[in-house]
C-alpha cells in the first residue's frame, strides 16, 4: 500500500483534529454545561456560571452563559459532525477568548482555554476537511467582487 497524497493526509489531520476536539469539549465541558443551561433557562434554576459572566461585567449574562454553553456543546457537536465547522469552531473562540480574559484576570493558567483556542481557530481557518458532512453540501461559484478594471 502507498502513500497516501497529501490532500488526503491533511483531510485526515483534520478529521482527527475535529474529533478529538468535539470528543475532549463535549466530554469535559459540554454535556455538562448544556444541562445546567437548560434547567437554568426552562426549569429556572440557579447557576452559578451566569455569576461569573456576571462579573465580567459582560451584558445579559443569563443569555451569554446560554449561549457559551451552546458554543460548548451543539457547536462542538457540529465541529465533530463537520457541519457549519467553521461557523461553529469561530463561535467558540470568541467564547474562548473571553475565557483566556478570565483566567489571566484571576491569575489562573491559561493553558487550557488557549489550547482550544488554538484548535478552534486551526479548524475556522482550513476547514472541516473532506471527511466531513460540510464537504457534501454542492459549492457555490465564487465571483470575484473586483476584476481590477
Amino acid at each position: 500500500m502507498g502513500r497516501l497524497p497529501f490532500n488526503m493526509r491533511s483531510d485526515v489531520a483534520l478529521l482527527l483534529l475535529r474529533l478529538g476536539f468535539a470528543a475532549l469539549l463535549l466530554g469535559f465541558h459540554g454535556y455538562a454545561r448544556f444541562f445546567r443551561a437548560w434547567h437554568f433557562a426552562i426549569d429556572h434554576q440557579p447557576w452559578s456560571f451566569v455569576d461569573v459572566v456576571s462579573r465580567l461585567g459582560v451584558p445579559w449574562p443569563g443569555l451569554f452563559a446560554v449561549l457559551s454553553a451552546l458554543s460548548e456543546s451543539i457547536g462542538a457537536a457540529l465541529v465533530g459532525l463537520g457541519l457549519f465547522t467553521r461557523w461553529a469552531a469561530a463561535m467558540f473562540c470568541i467564547n474562548m477568548i473571553v475565557a483566556l480574559y478570565n483566567e489571566a484576570h484571576k491569575g489562573d493558567s491559561i493553558e487550557l482555554p488557549a489550547l482550544y483556542f488554538l484548535m478552534a481557530m486551526t479548524l475556522a481557518i482550513l476547514g472541516p476537511g473532506g471527511f466531513s458532512l460540510d464537504s457534501r453540501w454542492p459549492r457555490r461559484r465564487r465571483v470575484p467582487r473586483w476584476t481590477g478594471a
